[in-house]
């Protein structure tokens, strides 16, 4: 893997969107204030190693968190030394680091359970590299030792990842490691969380790329207005599908199962729709108008695509201004449907991609912002 020295300083360094935020802004200080106590030197130009956690790490992964975000990382754990161990141990968080001869950490990357219910879908990202080591292929080596650990990684069914769009630098990392774009999360997250990296624009928008590993036969049904998106997505994996494209369907159940969890730091609300009922459009009227109240920026609807009832769904979320947003293998053992809603004007010219399969499936999203627009 080729990357150059210029190009790795700009290396994203990404909050997480669709991670659980722990603890409060008291606890985090003094979280801190125990990473400062035990702070470690990172020294430039220094042999280092890449591998697995092990135990004694900790406290180098928190401090790399505490040197990139400063106390604006979103996630308490982070900064917990001994939680980090722990989240390692128990297999929900798998973090490679970069260990220099004096034990100090000087870059990691980690696959880790998010937001996806399917807890065998991992996210990978969390790459960061010390400013000592910006300009070698640390960042390279880290990735390329990711690579090799997920293909132990019995438990998982697959990984996806969210790549920001203001450069194109983690688009091409991931995209030599068999990972398919299937959605743009326009948007996404405050420009404020990735200030060292220049953003151009009031948000940042998020490309969506993931890898089946273990696949099963499974239902699919999509939106016949959807098909050409669905068809791009689709081409970029190998998936045992019974797929089904139909104008509407109706859901078997009259309640719907919703899960919601709002990202305050992010102004984002995202919505796991595990079931489709009757009641959905009602459902819907009821996020949209709380999404208004609240001043939320963005709110992300997953629907099981496996389930009756999907394009019901669709149908439902477009008519409040929904657009597509893609479509992510396994999110819920079934594929998930990824529709959005913007309540800020998209800043579309910030967005930068690399492949001729994102900027295509950018140009659909485009026009169905438009469509949505037209309605309002």
């Amino acid at each position: 893997m080729n990357v150059t020295k210029d190009a790795l300083r700009e290396l994203p360094e990404e909050p997480d969107a669709g991670q659980a935020v722990a603890g409060g802004e008291h606890g985090k200080s003094e979280a801190i204030a125990r990473i400062l106590r035990g702070w470690r030197e990172v020294e430039p130009d220094a042999k280092y190693q890449v591998g697995p956690l092990r135990p004694g790490d900790g406290q180098g992964v928190a401090q790399l968190f505490y040197s990139v975000y400063g106390d604006r990382y979103p996630v308490e754990d982070y900064y917990i030394p001994a939680r980090i161990e722990q989240l390692n141990s128990d297999g929900s968080l798998l973090t490679v680091v970069a260990r220099l001869e004096s034990g100090a950490v000087a870059g990691q990357g980690a696959y880790y359970q998010s937001s996806p219910p399917n807890k065998a879908l991992y996210e990978f990202g969390q790459l960061l590299v010390a400013a000592e080591y910006r300009n070698t292929l640390m960042a390279a080596k880290i990735t390329r030792e990711m690579d090799r650990l997920s293909h132990t990684m019995t438990q998982a069914q697959g990984f996806f990842g969210e790549a920001v769009c203001t450069h194109t630098i983690t688009q091409k990392l991931v995209d030599k490691q068999g990972y398919s774009e299937c959605g743009l999360e326009v948007s996404l997250m405050p420009a404020g969380a990735y200030e060292k990296e220049g953003a151009g624009a009031q948000r940042v928008s998020c490309l969506i790329g993931a890898r089946v590993d273990r696949d099963r036969r499974m239902p699919l049904n999509l939106p016949e207005c959807y098909r050409r998106e669905m068809e791009l997505i689709l081409d970029g994996f190998s998936l045992d599908r019974e797929i089904s494209f139909s104008s509407q369907d109706a859901p078997l159940a009259a309640e719907s199962s919703l899960d919601s969890r709002t990202f305050d730091f992010a102004s984002v609300e995202r919505v796991q729709s595990l079931k489709v009922g009757a009641d959905f459009p009602a459902r819907v009227l009821e996020l949209d108008e709380s999404a208004k109240r609240r001043g939320l920026a963005v709110v992300q609807v997953f629907v099981n695509a496996g389930e009756p009832g999907a394009v019901f769904a669709v149908d439902a979320l477009r008519a409040r201004g929904f657009i597509l947003g893609g479509l992510v293998p396994l999110w819920f053992g079934p594929d998930g449907l990824l529709m959005q809603k913007l309540y800020v004007a998209p800043e579309f010219e910030a967005v930068n991609l690399h492949s001729d399969r994102a900027k295509a499936l950018f140009a659909f999203i485009r026009a169905d912002w438009d469509r949505a627009r037209s309605l309002a």
